[in-house]
């Protein structure tokens, strides 16, 4: 009988997650279209099936998101690995993540960018100030 009651209290646990799942990713897609800064996540996509991949991290959906058939999608992906770059401990590292942020589209770059004015390093500070002012600088002209 003891037997019996365990092997029912598994059945009820499994569907109890899968509705928690499922209630979780609903919450995170009605809040990425209410705009509360979720919609910078790669495309639903990009969330793997529950069960199939043991060790999931942002780099592993990163990473699938720049090999994505959209463009935005790719473009967006860089950006955010770039992001990350623009954070690395190496000055160097982070110098060369501002450059090529300052080559990208403002709406991928430029929060990246503004973020790394805080940098610590002065001269990093600097770097984001001139791109920026290269970024408009080129706006000007075009107009």
């Amino acid at each position: 009988m003891r037997h019996l009651q365990q092997h029912d209290l598994t059945k009820i646990a499994v569907p109890c997650t899968r509705q928690w799942v499922v209630l979780l990713l609903g919450a995170i897609l009605l809040l990425g279209a209410s705009g509360c800064g979720l919609r910078t996540i790669p495309p639903i996509r990009y969330v793997p099936i529950l069960g199939k991949e043991k060790d999931i991290t942002t780099t592993h959906v990163l990473a699938k998101a720049l090999k994505d058939r959209d463009l935005a999608v790719r473009a967006q992906a860089a950006a955010q690995v770039l992001g990350i770059a623009a954070k690395d401990s190496d000055p160097g590292v982070r110098l060369q993540a501002i450059e090529t942020l300052g080559k990208m589209e403002e709406k991928y770059g430029n929060k990246y960018l503004l973020n790394a004015l805080k940098d610590p390093n002065p001269f990093v500070r600097e770097r984001v100030l001139q791109v920026l002012n290269e970024r408009q600088a080129q706006l000007s002209d075009s107009s």
